[in-house]
């Protein structure tokens, strides 16, 4: 492996399973704003007076972060993002009356919070970064918010400008998926709010959160304005050149496949999931780039948004890492048959660039061969077609995948925190909590259906559902759709303009 650039990480560390159990029975749990069984992983890197400094203006595009640390790993650049994610689910207070004028003042009150506890960190993964999303829910609190939500969220550009943002739906992979009536365990929620907090430091993450959601005299409070519905915590790797946290974390929880875990995995099931050319590059996920995505182009008021998927899945790692599954069945049902064949050793790090991208009839001769794979499906929906040149002028080749991803493993079985409980939780199930920031709610919905064998094409596979690429070994508990506003608007979008 080598390494095109480091910035902020010279803190490195890595925990041992004897540290980690010692660590373990030390922590306090309790607080919204604590770590629970994360806290023993430490800071990756602590950010100093100097890095604060440098802060410069926030990109409009909530989602970005600033100067990601990319290595080249098996001969593929790979994006290090930043190691902790928080994500915070909450539906406006129960005890707040939801006049014109309390939406207003809590505009206010929330963008002077965020703005107060990320002044002192760089955007960047050493700092900072915050995502606040609002589901559908919110957009319906009122009859005038409604309106104001039909006139100005974004739709497609085409006759009866249908929404572009929709709401989550259930999937044929989905564990008792009826068609007939769409109903399956998973979770569809309502939430009207959720805050994504990003940082190679807990200690940052710790103090932000309970700024604004503990402590009441913090200058920053927010609290009172929402009612908490989860905290959900993970990690994402780090691994390549020091040991997995993925793999420590799980054999300290006990978990039974964490041996078989890759010693420099970034996440739990082995594979290294942020090649650059497997990422939407910059913005290309945001309303108003892709031409024809929505009509938010050239002024839209959530012009540098995007839409966003939420969901929680468990994963089965003692059937992924099974003896009846080789390395080379892995690489075949996580990627393509093609891959598989091209591999050798056991590398982590898989091409997966426009060169990897299957065509149509690749995908059906590998459904004829029982022989689907994850992103040979997902191509079919998440990359561009052809050439194109977006709304900003820049060229996007054809195969330039579209979507940005920001899955983090967790153990949180499935949530840290939920009302009513008294302490964080101690989970030992493996799980992934899935994020993906896309152009429209219509595109995911697309790939998603693609990576359960229902191509865009309108054919179904024979190998669709549970049967097809990873599905059998992913259970989705909980999921939801937001939109992500610009910076300008993150907070209480729309109220300013209710009258």
């Amino acid at each position: 492996m080598t390494q095109e650039s480091t910035p902020d990480r010279a803190a490195e560390r890595t925990v041992g399973r004897r540290n980690l159990l010692k660590g373990a029975a030390a922590v306090g749990l309790g607080t919204i704003s604590g770590r629970g069984i994360y806290e023993t992983l430490g800071d990756i890197v602590r950010p100093t007076p100097a890095q604060a400094a440098t802060v410069v203006r926030r990109m409009q595009e909530q989602y970005l972060i600033r100067q990601l640390e990319v290595i080249v790993d098996n001969g593929q650049t790979v994006v290090i993002p930043p190691i902790f994610n928080d994500v915070f689910t909450a539906r406006l207070s129960s005890k707040v009356t939801w006049t014109t004028a309390a939406l207003k003042n809590a505009k206010t009150r929330v963008e002077n919070a965020l703005a107060k506890v990320e002044s002192p960190y760089p955007d960047t993964a050493a700092g900072l970064t915050i995502v606040v999303g609002w589901g559908l829910p919110y957009f319906r609190l009122s009859p005038a918010m409604q309106a104001l939500g039909t006139k100005n969220l974004p739709a497609v550009p085409t006759t009866g400008r249908p929404p572009a943002v929709i709401d989550a739906i259930r999937f044929p992979s989905d564990p008792g998926y009826d068609p007939n009536d769409g109903q399956t365990p998973v979770v569809l929620e309502d939430n009207h709010v959720m805050f994504k907090f990003r940082s190679d430091s807990q200690t940052i993450l710790r103090t932000v959160e309970s700024q604004l959601f503990e402590n009441a005299s913090s200058g920053a409070y927010i609290g009172d304005l929402f009612d908490l519905t989860s905290k959900r915590m993970g990690f994402a790797g780090r691994g390549f050149g020091v040991l997995s946290q993925g793999k420590t974390l799980a054999a300290g929880r006990g978990v039974a496949a964490a041996a078989s875990i890759p010693d420099r995995a970034q996440l739990m099931m082995g594979f290294t999931s942020t090649q650059t050319q497997a990422l939407g590059p910059d913005n290309i996920v945001s309303f108003e780039t892709l031409k024809g995505a929505t009509d938010q182009w050239p002024a839209g008021y959530f012009a540098a948004g995007c839409g966003m998927h939420l969901s929680h899945l468990y994963l089965d790692l003692d059937d992924w890492y099974s003896d009846a599954r080789t390395y080379a069945q892995r690489v075949q049902q996580m990627f393509s048959p093609r891959a598989a064949a091209t591999v050798t050793g056991e590398a982590l790090t898989i091409p997966n660039g426009p060169g990897q991208v299957s065509t149509l009839d690749q995908v059906k001769a590998d459904d004829a061969a029982k022989l689907s794979g994850h992103n040979s499906l997902l191509q079919q929906a998440t990359r561009l077609a052809s050439d194109t040149v977006d709304n900003y002028g820049r060229l996007r080749t054809k195969g330039t995948a579209i979507p940005i991803r920001e899955d983090f493993n967790t153990l949180d079985d499935p949530f840290a925190w939920l009302p009513g409980d008294k302490a964080l939780r101690k989970g030992s199930r493996p799980g992934l909590h899935f994020v993906a920031f896309v152009p429209s709610h219509l595109a995911f919905h697309k790939a998603r259906m693609a990576m359960d064998g229902h191509l865009p094409s309108g054919e179904v596979l024979g190998l669709s559902g549970r049967n097809a690429g990873i599905n059998s070994i992913i259970t989705t508990t909980h999921r939801q759709n937001y939109v992500i506003p610009p910076r300008k608007n993150r907070s209480f979008p729309l109220a300013e303009l209710l009258t």
